[in-house]
Formats: C-alpha cells, sequence, structure tokens
C-alpha cells in the first residue's frame, strides 16, 4: 500500500478550533462534443479526486458540445454554484476549439494576443522540427486579466482567472488543454494557490481504497459500516474495468485533527475490504503486481488470443517492468498456441480454443517459452461474431501456472461490447495472479 493521500485544504472561516466550517465549492466544465458521442469521461474523475483532496467538494460537472452559446451558459451556471471554475478541453489551434471565447462571453471581457506566448509556441514547434500552421496563433489568444499556465507537453498553454463575482465573493476560473498529458499537469501546478485562495481556517484529508475481485454492490454492503461509523465524512464509491473505488474525505478544523479521523477512517475501510485491497491513491493493479513480484524475486509471462496484447501492454505500462516481466506471444491463431506454446491440438480439438483446459495449458507454455516463474494466459470469444450457443460472446478463460505447481484458472461471462469484454478479461487475468500472489504470502 502507498501513503494515504493527504493534500490539506483549508475551508472559509471564522472558525471554532474543533470546528470545521462548509468546504469551498468546485465545478467542472468538460468541452467537447465527443464527450457527447460516446468517448469516455475520465478528466471529471481525475479532477474530482484531486480536488476533494484538496477540500473542495465538487458541486457538479457538465459535459458540453463545442458550441460557444452552450458552454458560454455552462460556465455562468458553473459561477453561480461554486467558487471554483474548472474549465477543461477547447483550447487547440482548429475551428471547433471555442471554450477562450465562450469563457470570454461569460465574463464579459475581451481577447488579447499574447507575442510573448506566440515566441513560446514558435520555439516549442522548432524543437521538433515542424512547420507552425497560421491557425496555432489561437492558442496565443488570452482573456483580458487571466494569467497563461505554462504547457510543458503542448502548444495550448492554460489560463487563470481570479475576480469577483455579481454576488460580490471570489471565483477563480481554470481554463485547461484537453489532452490528459497537457491538462494533468498544469493543474497540479495550479491546485495549491488554488486552495490557498478559497480555503482559509480548516483542512480536509482525503484516501481512495482500490479493490478488485468483488463487484460494486457487495464491496458498498461491505464497506457501509465504515461510512456509519464516520458520518461527517464523504464518501464515493465507483466500479470501473472489473475493479471498484472507494473514496473518503474528512474535514476538521485544522490539518491534525482531519489527518487524525482518516487515519481511523482508513483502518476500519482496509479490515472491512479485507482480501479485496490491493492498493490506494493513485496505484493500479499492474503496478502493484509488478512490486510484489519483484519483491518475491519473480518473473512472469502471458499468452494472449482475445486481448490481443491487452495484458502484456498493462504490464510494460509500468516503468521498471524489465526486472520482472520476460514476454508473451499473442496466440490468435490455433497453430500459434500449438507451434509456439506448446498446446496439444488434440485438446483443441477435444476442449476447444476458449476453454479452461486450453487457458491453463496456454499459461504454463508462456511459462515454459519465456523461462519465466509465472505464466498467465487468457482466451475467449471478444465478438461480436464468433460465440455459439455452448461458447457465447463474453465467454473467457484466463490462467496461471505457477510459480511451482500452482495452477489456477477461472470462468467469466462478461457482458458488453468487445472493447469491454477484452478489457474486462485483461483486469480478470491480473487478479487472478494477485490471488496466486496472496496464496504464496
Amino acid at each position: 500500500m502507498t501513503a494515504i493521500a493527504r493534500e490539506a485544504g483549508s475551508v472559509r472561516g471564522g472558525l471554532r478550533k474543533d470546528v470545521a466550517a462548509a468546504p469551498p465549492r468546485a465545478y467542472l466544465v468538460c468541452v467537447g462534443s465527443e464527450l457527447l458521442a460516446g468517448q469516455v469521461n475520465t478528466h471529471q474523475a481525475w479532477l474530482s479526486v484531486r480536488l476533494r483532496r484538496a477540500g473542495f467538494d465538487v458541486a457538479g460537472e457538465s459535459s458540453v458540445p463545442d458550441d460557444v452559446a452552450t458552454i458560454k451558459a455552462a460556465i455562468r451556471r458553473a459561477l453561480g454554484a461554486a467558487d471554483a471554475v474548472i474549465v477543461s478541453g477547447g483550447l487547440g489551434p482548429t475551428f471547433d476549439d471555442l471554450t477562450r471565447e465562450a469563457a470570454a462571453a461569460a465574463l464579459g471581457r475581451k481577447i488579447r494576443f499574447d507575442p510573448g506566448l506566440w515566441r513560446v509556441i514558435l520555439t516549442r514547434f522548432a524543437r521538433y522540427h515542424a512547420a507552425v500552421p497560421e491557425q496555432n496563433k489561437r492558442q496565443a489568444e488570452v482573456i483580458a486579466g487571466a494569467e497563461a499556465l505554462a504547457n510543458e507537453a503542448g502548444s495550448a498553454p492554460g489560463q487563470r482567472l481570479e475576480f469577483r463575482w455579481t454576488d460580490g465573493r471570489a471565483r477563480t476560473m481554470i481554463l485547461l488543454p484537453g489532452p490528459y498529458p497537457e491538462m494533468s499537469p498544469i493543474f497540479e501546478r495550479a491546485l495549491p494557490r488554488l486552495a490557498a485562495r478559497h480555503a482559509k481556517g480548516a483542512a480536509a484529508a482525503s484516501f481512495s481504497l482500490r479493490l478488485v475481485g468483488v463487484s460494486e454492490s457487495v464491496a458498498a454492503e461491505a464497506l457501509d459500516p465504515v461510512r456509519a461509523r464516520f458520518p461527517g465524512a464523504s464518501f464515493t464509491i465507483l466500479a470501473s474495468g472489473g475493479e471498484v473505488s472507494f473514496h473518503a474525505t474528512t474535514r476538521a478544523a485544522n490539518k491534525a485533527s482531519a489527518e487524525k479521523e482518516l487515519a481511523a477512517l482508513q483502518t476500519a475501510a482496509l479490515a472491512a475490504a479485507g482480501r479485496w485491497a490491493y492498493g490506494e491513491g493513485d496505484d493500479t493493479l499492474e503496478s502493484v503486481l509488478g512490486a510484489r513480484l519483484k519483491r518475491a524475486r519473480l518473473t512472469a509471462a502471458v499468452a494472449e488470443s482475445c486481448t490481443g496484447g491487452l495484458l502484456g501492454g498493462r504490464l510494460t505500462s509500468v516503468p521498471g517492468s524489465s526486472a520482472w516481466f520476460h514476454g508473451g506471444v499473442i496466440a490468435y491463431d490455433d497453430s500459434v498456441k500449438t507451434k509456439l506454446l506448446g498446446v496439444s491440438a488434440a485438446l483443441i480439438r477435444k476442449r476447444g480454443a476458449v476453454s479452461e483446459e486450453c487457458a491453463k495449458a496456454m499459461a504454463a507454455g508462456a511459462r515454459k517459452a519465456a523461462g519465466s516463474d509465472i505464466g498467465i494466459a487468457i482466451t475467449g470469444v471478444a465478438g461480436p461474431d464468433g460465440g455459439t450457443k455452448h461458447k457465447p460472446v463474453g465467454l473467457v478463460h484466463v490462467a496461471v501456472s505457477g510459480p511451482g505447481s500452482a495452477l489456477r484458472s477461472k470462468r467469466l461471462d462478461i457482458p458488453g461490447p468487445r472493447d469491454a469484454v477484452r478489457a474486462r478479461a485483461a483486469g480478470a487475468a491480473l487478479a487472478l495472479l494477485k490471488e496466486t500472489l496472496d496464496a504464496l504470502a
């Protein structure tokens, strides 16, 4: 487990020492027509967690299309509901990047061209020996009174505006570029000042618990006594990709009190979650398992069919994974299963490529082929075609071979479209690896 995230943010106050005032409120506006056409909005969850850690209540979120009038209306609603408004997306150079214009209209301000910003953009393009389209000049346009926020990963700077709204109270609006690698570091740098401006006199402390191998409803039921024991804390629970995340925030008049209550809450939550808990904060299942493999001096390899490399991709996304990951085989065709993994052709004829027996043989074959301590395998029907009455779309078998004589397998019936089946299958294989390592502990 990593350390509890304890980023204190104060709350408005003239407070008694033992009482926390109402926390400041934040509102998210996520811009992009793609968000209303099926693309998953991951920014909302990421921003919400960091705002809660800093002591803010997230009052709401709006996903809006690339339309000036709609963005303007959403921003004005947000300013009426919150102390801080975070707007992501729509700061690019193209015709549909309209956030600057909409935010300026919402505040009744003009937009100015900043030659200094334009020089920074030109320098960035020169670094990559790329021509600069004329339309990129739009990214050097700044709302009157705004401070540009440097973008080290892209050409669209963020903007910060601090002002008083029509009710006379202080507001902050931060405009962020849409791509996550650009948005996240800008916001992380802007967050301390945001909290300092809107939070004085009380503190918040937060942590997130990561669970796997359990459904959201079962996890929620197990954690209900924790919520009842800490009525002053705020909680959220979310299921995604076969995992569950449980978030808790405590508030008090000072940092020490908030952290003391959070420590007791954390202990209770870990006890309630038991074997389902695998990490905290920004931990991922693959990073935690990789660390466990490294500590145990074990190595792993994979054999994948329907996931086509997703499992290996997750494992190798962890920095330093070469210390414990040997490699893998994408055995999409049955001939690859037999030739490279040593799966018996007779076994495939008798039991089928999508079967418990085949998954076990693939795991053992990956282990042998890579010379690793552990082999992990996935075989299934991802769809939308290829299913039968006895082996429908969504049927997946995962297996783990080793270390030693250990051999585990699991059958899954995963609902949903192809991408969901593949993602859940890769997650299930990692969960089975966790079970294997738990048994060794």
